[in-house]
């Protein structure tokens, strides 16, 4: 069994899962785990633990976080743990990172010493196996996890909210009304629902997620501001796509998650480039009225959404 892993992953729920499997594969009594951050640690310091000897325990397991370097064209940690790996201590070393280049120095860094794991865990079947004494039918169970955008860790903690409250009801079924009442979504999500709802031409949809932005922001410029930054990550997942650019490197590049960089690339086929541009005009002109005092924003937004 090989002592090295890279796991594959920005779903903390999948990460933690996936190292208590190795920490249970391993099976050693007193594993002594330690965690390392990078830059904030360097891999001379994570290299330096992995060859020093053992006092308290019989082995050590170093998790190494953030290893962004593994998915770098040019790094000099790279070079160091290759040398490390081609002669590795009898410690377990678990390096985490959202993506891994396909550059040649990488492939043969992990051809023979070290297990990669893509890490990924079904939002549904995570509710699923999550219910404890309550029911859900699979209609609600992919309404919750598009609700809460396919994050494991928040579908866990409201997951437990809901369970909560069906505790003293004799019907133990989770509704979509449960959901709506109980889990409360955040100023991001529903902005990036509003702008899925925009490029989709949805204007029900569109304008129930207004009137919810407006209870919770009641200036109506930032939420123009942030639906145009929707659209503007839109434009540019759309023209990196057609530069054959992958979902990993485009969620690095633009700094947003993979499934939300996934959404994109469906939602892009509705529109050109040329026609999200003009999205974009449209509310920079909506913009320029407000400021300079042509008229309110709110009217102006809803006549946007009107003309969809």
């Amino acid at each position: 069994m090989k002592n090295n892993y890279i796991i594959i992953s920005s779903d903390k729920i999948a990460i933690d899962t996936k190292i208590k499997n190795i920490i249970n594969d391993i099976k050693i009594k007193d594993l002594e785990i330690i965690k390392y951050d990078y830059p904030n640690s360097t891999i001379d310091i994570v290299l330096e633990d992995l060859n020093t000897y053992n006092f308290l325990s019989n082995c050590k397991l170093i998790i190494f976080n953030n290893c962004t370097f593994l998915s770098s064209d040019v790094d000099k940690s790279l070079s160091k743990l290759k040398e490390y790996l081609n002669n590795s201590s009898d410690n377990y070393l678990i390096m985490i990172n959202d993506s891994l280049s396909d550059k040649k120095e990488i492939k043969e860094i992990i051809k023979n010493n070290v297990e990669v794991i893509d890490s990924k865990i079904s939002s549904e079947v995570l509710i699923k196996n999550n219910l404890e004494y309550c029911t859900m039918d699979n209609k609600t169970v992919k309404y919750f996890a598009e609700y809460c955008l396919y994050n494991n860790e928040k579908i866990l903690n409201e997951l437990k909210k809901i369970i909560s409250y069906k505790y003293s009801e004799k019907d133990k079924t989770i509704k979509i009304e449960d959901i709506n009442e109980i889990v409360m979504k955040d100023y991001d999500e529903d902005i990036f629902d509003l702008v899925n709802a925009i490029v989709t031409k949805n204007k029900d949809k569109s304008f129930e997620l207004y009137k919810r932005l407006s209870r919770k922001e009641k200036d109506s410029v930032n939420i123009i501001a942030s639906v145009a930054g929707g659209i503007r990550n839109l434009y540019c997942v759309k023209i990196l796509n057609e530069n054959k650019k992958t979902q990993q490197e485009i969620s690095t590049i633009l700094g947003i998650k993979p499934y939300a960089v996934s959404i994109a690339l469906n939602n892009c086929n509705n529109y050109s480039s040329k026609k999200l541009l003009h999205l974009l005009d449209t509310l920079a002109d909506i913009d320029y009225k407000t400021k300079s005092g042509n008229g309110r924003s709110n009217a102006l937004f809803e006549m946007f959404l009107l003309s969809l």
